[in-house]
């Protein structure tokens, strides 16, 4: 279950909120839009000196109720890695991963072999559940066309 929406500047409020603020909104050559031709989130912590344009540094949030015995983990990633791996693949791989430290550390280590230009962060929470949807025993591939680190073994 995916709980959050990118904060990206092809969001229409988000993308109001930059204009109103005297920002604007421009592509890359890659068709990427970008607040003020260079930042490819519309929040950030970081980022200080595009605060007046609208980029700001508070997160949506929502609240759900866990089932302990059904909700196996929590995944929080960065935009480095969620820009170059997708939400099923995040699922997988951390669904066959030993523990939720290495199901981490092997995300982030994707996004940067996939090409990630960015901060690439990975924290992996277990739930009750944790383990308990595992789709096989064999190791996770991106299916890239790379095969599995080999950490799991």
């Amino acid at each position: 279950l995916k709980l959050t929406t990118d904060h990206t500047p092809e969001r229409k409020d988000e993308k109001a909120r930059i204009k109103r603020s005297g920002g604007f909104v421009a592509w890359n050559s890659l068709g990427q839009p970008l607040v003020n031709g260079r930042l490819a989130m519309t929040r950030s912590i970081g980022d200080l000196d595009l605060k007046a344009s609208g980029v700001i540094a508070e997160p949506e949030t929502k609240r759900i109720m866990l089932n302990h015995g059904d909700d196996g983990f929590l995944v929080l990633t960065t935009d480095g890695v969620n820009f170059t791996v997708n939400s099923q693949e995040i699922c997988d791989c951390v669904g066959q991963a030993p523990g939720p430290a290495d199901a981490a550390r092997v995300l982030a280590d994707q996004a940067i072999q996939f090409g990630a230009e960015d901060n690439s962060t990975a924290v992996v929470v277990p739930f009750g559940a944790w383990g308990k949807y595992k789709a096989s025993d064999v190791g996770f591939s991106f299916s890239r066309g790379l095969a599995s680190s080999g950490r799991w073994a």
